[in-house]
């Protein structure tokens, strides 16, 4: 399979990088310094270059470094054998301008998905412990990259959303017996709201058999994880369902029904996996999740995404990360992005498993040395 590589990345006023340029090699990308050494900021960049916002739901106002008013980020690229030059220009307020082959894109939904990419992070056990806003999340950022339709989608439906629940907050301060207007948004979502949950289902159903899969080889098959599907519109139809929730939202003045509350429920041994599992079992569960996310995108791409994995070895114990550089080396995972504040263990661990690499050591957003083994 092809792979998402990219061979050079330049940062200028990006969030702690006043300036910096990474010349990347091949296999892995293990970068290395103290906490505040800038790491996981190189990470973000690069998951901004594919996802045209920052994974840390950040603003764009607060990814520009004190004191400036702009941020850029430039990568070469190759996407299987064809290369690429990719420009972000980003203006808080003013501009926001992606330019691929030095052409800028219409619309920033026409660029993601040409960089597939999957970022992985301590704090990804919100998605077992956290609201379902965070699942939903999780199934939109590998939707949106596999299925420009779906990212269609998902935008049309959330402006008539956000326009449905203005027209509710404003019927609460003027109540008004005319609901014209609201009937004619509830034909307008229908279309949108079942290609999300038809294209949900389809994506619960696959990652949940691959999830089994890494689950069992992190875990070595203790405990077996399932996934299930949850949406009102799974059970009943768009026009019944907003029929009934009717009253209930003009009381609220809010959407009370539709795929802006769906759900996936994440089980163990068809236990709810946040209230029952160890904390091994939680870190195994959301790598596993992780590493299925990126084998779905993979295929439906026919590329290999970039993987960014930042600080993870702290979190887990040395059976799962022996396991978890044993799948890395698989030849399904293509460029590879891990920090690290042991400047010693990754590429200790990848000498094990045969998997070239390039180490930079930083300091202060500072490329303190490269070198290639």
């Amino acid at each position: 399979m092809d792979e998402v590589h990219i061979d050079q990345l330049s940062l200028t006023s990006f969030k702690s990088y006043e300036e910096a340029q990474f010349q990347f090699g091949n296999g892995c990308q293990v970068i290395t310094g103290s906490n505040g050494a800038g790491k996981t900021n190189v990470l973000d960049a690069l998951y901004y270059l594919g996802m045209c916002r920052s994974y840390f739901s950040l603003k764009d106002r607060e990814l520009v470094r004190h004191g400036g008013d702009f941020f850029r980020l430039q990568a070469t690229c190759r996407v299987g054998t064809s290369p690429h030059r990719l420009v972000v220009k980003v203006r808080p307020g003013d501009s926001k301008v992606f330019e691929w082959d030095h052409k800028p894109s219409v619309t920033l939904a026409a660029h993601v998905g040409r960089l597939p990419v999957v970022l992985i992070t301590p704090n990804d056990t919100d998605l077992l412990s956290g609201f379902s806003e965070e699942r939903r999340r999780f199934m939109d950022q590998t939707l949106c990259q596999a299925d420009p339709d779906y990212l269609s989608c998902l935008s049309a439906y959330g402006k008539l959303l956000q326009q449905r629940n203005a027209w509710l907050k404003a019927g609460m301060l003027r109540p008004s017996t005319d609901t014209a207007l609201l009937d004619v948004l509830d034909r307008q979502m229908e279309e949108p709201a079942h290609y999300i949950v038809t294209s949900r289902q389809a994506f619960v159903s696959e990652v949940d058999a691959l999830t089994a899969v890494y689950y069992r080889r992190l875990s070595h098959d203790k405990e077996h994880p399932g996934l299930a599907y949850q949406s009102a519109l799974t059970q009943r139809d768009w026009t019944w369902q907003m029929r009934q929730s009717r009253s209930r939202d003009l009381r609220s003045g809010r959407t009370t029904v539709g795929v802006h509350r769906d759900e996936i429920d994440l089980l163990l041994d068809g236990h709810a996996a946040r209230r029952f599992g160890s904390q091994g079992q939680l870190k195994s569960y959301v790598m596993a999740l992780k590493l299925a996310q990126y084998v779905y995108l993979a295929g439906k791409k026919q590329v290999s995404p970039l993987l960014l994995m930042d600080d993870i070895f702290d979190k887990l114990d040395q059976d799962r990360v022996a396991a978890l550089m044993e799948i890395l080396s698989g030849t399904e995972f293509g460029q590879v992005f891990i920090t690290d504040t042991d400047a010693n263990r990754v590429p200790g661990l990848l000498r094990s498993v045969g998997r070239p690499f390039t180490t930079f050591r930083m300091e202060s957003s500072r490329i303190l040395d490269r070198s290639d083994d």
